[in-house]
């Protein structure tokens, strides 16, 4: 049995976790593609060429995770196999959700007054996103995990960053309380 596999009593990641990771990852690639280039057609071909690498070679050199994901605790997994996801199953998943979050970027990027319009950009991703609200299935999907056949998954490799977070958010409260006294 391989390293990569998961067991098929596998934990459901919230959908606040998986946005997240997807915002540490974006925010990476954004930061690389938009503030380096930040024109026109090479920027976009740059946003390609990051999406590939991040989003799909370093998951499936890294057993699923990419660094947001890692940073999270999460992987993503092949829903038919219970393992990580071959490169064409990813590349159906982050083609869509690339493509999605490239329209997110550009619509707030031009946002001003008078171009509200341009917030129709930011349709594609929560049309993604949001079908897992009106989903009755008891673990809903979002459109890109549903054509790529892929699931979003806990993971006991990672940084833990959401867990960390948590925990410096209790001693902050519990300092106030101390404080209090």
């Amino acid at each position: 049995m391989s390293s990569d596999l998961v067991s098929p009593n596998f934990q459901r990641v919230s959908m606040w976790r998986r946005a997240a990771a997807l915002v540490l990852d974006v925010l990476v690639i954004n930061f690389l593609s938009f503030f380096i280039l930040s024109n026109g057609i090479v920027r976009l071909l740059l946003f390609i060429l990051l999406w590939l690498l991040l989003r799909i070679i370093l998951v499936t050199k890294n057993k699923g995770q990419s660094l947001g994901r890692w940073a999270l605790n999460i992987k993503v997994i092949d829903t038919r196999l219970n393992r990580t996801p071959g490169i064409l199953e990813l590349s159906k998943r982050e083609g869509l959700l690339g493509l999605a979050v490239f329209l997110t970027l550009v619509g707030i990027s031009q946002l001003g007054y008078g171009n509200a319009g341009i917030l129709l950009l930011i349709l594609p991703l929560l049309i993604d996103a949001g079908v897992t609200l009106f989903d009755t299935n008891p673990d809903p999907q979002t459109i890109h995990d549903r054509v790529s056949h892929t699931k979003m998954v806990s993971s006991a490799r990672g940084y833990s960053l959401d867990l960390k977070f948590k925990n410096l958010i209790k001693k902050i409260d519990k300092l106030r309380k101390d404080v209090r006294r």
